[in-house]
């Protein structure tokens, strides 16, 4: 206050103190940021949502959205203001990468930047006066540290120190793509807000209806409406309906299905879009296909959609609606193989198959973090305690591959864990994945899976995961990027590597590796494997 109060008068030194100690006024009013399309700095205007937002925003808030609302550009510039003017907190935004963490933080760097350079003269001079009365002194690229003792870091993770300020972007792709990600954000970030801290998730709603941030959405979901504690999450779903760039002016919409959408809409929900709207959802729908509800939806309940937009395996579908996924018992006589993907050094699934002539016995399955080779053996010495003896282990290629840790290829480390050498086998590479992919969807017409492996597990802060066949269902491609490119590559998540085991089978088959006996299909009950838990698969107690 001494800076300014030799140039001010009485009056304008009221003003400013109310002005300044309003936090409202100063997110209406103090920040610049840089615009979708342009390159200079412009005022920040809080959009309706923005403003809705910040309102009605509880200790913990989940945020499903539609793209380009400007969440993200809310939450960074509020705990920008919070550092500003209030001393020794701690702010921190995580994301699904290092660079999306980092971009964010940029947001506020600008704006902190571009204070002094304000076109309201005022709001220039009062820019001035913050940064000497409250100058950074830190800034590395992740974090941005004031002389107050406030911070705001950003990062794919926050671990040390108590965040009074928590921001998860993207909580939703990072549950799907890195469940043990997600875990740990929710079991450590999460649990290091004090009960007075913020959290903020604001996310699309990737990875269907399993998972860390899809327990979260129904936690806020079911307490809409409730009366809150500070522990209870509050569910604040913003569409793209209001969205100013979300129209094309002079269009109307073409297709019947499109009308029939917006009646519903308008009869269920009483929502009333104008017709270039519709136009332009019509038009993003034909490009985006089933992936418009995950993106853009419309309604709280298109987030819940149980969609798998770009799937890989449509034949699960039939399969399951075939009645292939059911008990039965295995062929008798017929041999037993296991095959693997390695993933990550901290993801790996296999599946344990009896190849039985025309026909496929896929009989058990398994996925794990973390569990390495030692991990591997201890679910084969499983399964042939259930099943019998397996006659060969199937790996990828990339098994061959030296460790840079333990100097040992992957094969060298199962042997190390007491699979005996002459049972593991290395799949040569195929160098397309579609080729692989192709050969698995000949084989899938004819295939029988157990109900075990349609089991489902659980995290270990106990938020659902999808079965074995709920993985090969949700194997897609991956989704349109941001700026309209199309890549026609399966999407590396949760189900990927369940899907690669899958797809190690079908390459080890096409290229001879493997002899399946005659027989047909044995139907009926009969002696099953009850399922524990474990690294995912079953541990064989027989029963009746």
């Amino acid at each position: 206050m001494d800076a300014v109060s030799g140039e001010w008068t009485t009056e304008e030194l009221r003003e400013f103190e109310e002005c300044i100690s309003s936090k409202s006024w100063r997110m209406h009013h103090l920040y610049q940021i840089l615009p979708e399309e342009g390159a200079v700095m412009v005022p920040f205007t809080l959009r309706p949502e923005q403003a809705q937002f910040m309102r009605e925003r509880h200790t913990r808030n989940f945020v499903p959205k539609a793209r380009k609302l400007g969440m993200s550009t809310f939450i960074v510039l509020d705990y920008l203001d919070t550092c500003i003017f209030t001393p020794n907190t701690l702010c921190a935004h995580i994301d699904k990468k290092e660079a999306d963490a980092k971009d964010k933080l940029h947001i506020a760097r600008m704006a902190w930047e571009a204070g002094p350079r304000h076109p309201d003269p005022a709001l220039a001079e009062l820019w001035r006066w913050i940064q000497e009365e409250n100058p950074l002194v830190k800034d590395n690229g992740g974090c941005l540290e004031w002389a107050n003792g406030s911070s705001q870091s950003a990062d794919v993770s926050f671990t040390g120190g108590t965040p009074q300020r928590l921001h998860v972007s993207e909580y939703g792709p990072i549950a799907a793509q890195k469940p043990a990600k997600a875990a740990e954000i929710k079991r450590g970030s999460i649990n290091a807000v004090p009960l007075t801290g913020i959290i903020d998730i604001e996310t699309t709603m990737e990875g269907g209806r399993f998972g860390e941030c899809y327990a979260l959405f129904k936690l806020s979901l079911e307490g809409a409406g409730r009366e809150m504690t500070a522990l209870d999450w509050r569910l604040h779903f913003f569409s793209w309906v209001n969205h100013p760039s979300y129209a094309l002016p002079g269009r109307v919409p073409q297709r019947a299905e499109t009308a029939r959408y917006f009646e519903g809409l308008r009869e269920t929900h009483g929502i009333e879009v104008s017709p270039e709207r519709q136009a332009w959802y019509e038009v993003k729908r034909r490009e985006q296909g089933e992936d418009m509800f995950q993106q853009f939806p419309t309604v709280v309940e298109e987030c819940d959609r149980h969609v798998v937009a770009g799937q890989i395996y449509p034949e699960m579908t039939r399969l399951r609606a075939a009645g292939r996924v059911r008990e039965y018992v295995p062929e008798v006589g017929l041999p037993l193989y296991t095959f693997w993907d390695l993933g990550s050094s901290d993801n790996t699934a296999g599946w344990l198959v009896q190849p039985a002539g025309k026909d496929v016995n896929w009989l058990d399955w398994a996925a794990g973090e973390g569990k390495g080779a030692a991990g591997v053996a201890g679910v084969i010495r499983a399964w042939e305690r259930a099943h019998g003896p397996v006659a060969g282990h199937y790996l990828p290629h990339d098994a061959e591959i030296t460790d840079k840790g333990s100097g040992k290829t992957y094969r060298q480390q199962l042997i190390d864990a007491g699979i005996p050498s002459q049972m593991i086998h290395v799949v040569p590479r195929t160098p397309d994945v579609w080729v692989g992919i192709n050969e698995l969807r000949k084989i899938l017409p004819h295939s029988w899976f157990h109900l075990r492996t349609d089991m489902e597990q659980h995290s270990e802060t106990g938020a659902k995961l999808p079965s074995g066949v709920g993985r090969l269902e949700g194997y897609r491609r991956m989704p349109q990027t941001s700026s309209g490119v199309l890549r026609d590559a399966p999407l590396h998540d949760l189900c990927s590597h369940t899907a690669d085991a899958a797809r190690t089978f079908a390459e080890a088959r096409a290229a001879g590796f493997i002899r399946g006996g005659g027989g047909g299909r044995v139907g009926g009950a009969g002696v099953g494997v009850k399922v524990t838990a474990g690294y995912g698969g079953s541990r064989g107690k027989i029963r009746n």
